[in-house]
């Protein structure tokens, strides 16, 4: 992973974001590509006669808000002593990052839990993993950084979500300490976690198969006792392996962990 895209915004999930930017880059040698949006639609007004209209005074407010960060975060990362550029784009957070991400191997950005998530940090981050072209690593504003080293569990189901997501992690499993797959109840798939195991031996990566069944709780609740039982550094998941209204409507494992992660994603649809 040499190019490492991190959302740059002013919500309380931005240390935790660059920490994981840094961690990653450190760990590969890699690039961090700050990517700055600034969403001027939110201040401008709809006038009948003459259409759009900014606002110089909020527009002006915008822009020192934007510099300000620009200077608080610069010092962190020649601190680093990483490579890295920045980029300043204007418009939708969410369509500026998943067109970035053409050209990156990886997009750093939030999940929760969030004291007050206002900005809709949380949402944003499960659309870019729905149409990024590459995996999304998110991480809560409480996560110290990333253990790239550290132990990494797999969520798997044998969907095309689970495989894209395994496939997208490779780099990071490669370092991983240990591998564990979990398997959460009785999943009918022609792509059982042994076939996930094999796939990853063939990159010389060994990998144990976790089987279990729900005891009455849910996948999300089994997931989330796993990560606990095996000191997992991290998880790598499907994105969304129902459809998004189904998942906002009925809940769901995507949806229940980027609300409230335990440990950094790893997701890709």
């Amino acid at each position: 992973m040499k190019a490492i895209l991190v959302h740059i915004d002013s919500d309380e999930g931005q240390g935790a974001r660059l920490r994981a930017a840094i961690d990653l880059a450190r760990a590969y040698g890699g690039h961090v590509c700050c990517l700055q949006v600034t969403p001027y639609a939110a201040v401008t007004m709809v006038d009948p006669f003459t259409g759009a209209v900014a606002m110089p005074e909020l527009v002006e407010a915008l822009r020192e808000q934007s510099a300000a960060q620009r200077t608080a975060i610069e010092p962190q990362l020649r601190r680093a002593g990483i490579a890295w550029d920045w980029t300043c784009r204007d418009g939708d957070s969410t369509e500026r990052l998943c067109e970035a991400a053409r050209l990156a191997d990886v997009v750093v950005m939030s999940c929760g839990p969030f004291e007050n998530d206002i900005r809709g940090e949380v949402g944003r981050t499960g659309d870019v993993a729905i149409d990024a072209p590459v995996a999304v690593l998110a991480v809560a504003p409480h996560h110290a950084g990333l253990d790239v080293q550290g132990k990494a569990l797999v969520a798997w189901d044998g969907s095309q979500g689970a495989a894209t997501a395994l496939r997208a992690a490779l780099p990071m499993l490669r370092l991983a300490q240990a591998v564990d797959i979990l398997t959460v109840g009785d999943v009918q798939t022609d792509y059982p976690a042994a076939a996930a195991a094999a796939y990853l031996l063939h990159h010389g990566i060994a990998a144990e198969v976790i089987l279990r069944g729900y005891d009455g709780g849910s996948v999300e609740s089994v997931i989330r006792g796993v990560l606990t039982e095996r000191r997992s550094a991290w998880l790598v998941q499907g994105a969304y392996g129902h459809s998004r209204w189904r998942e906002a409507l009925f809940g769901g494992v995507t949806r229940g962990m980027l609300a409230d992660a335990p440990v950094p994603l790893v997701m890709a649809r």
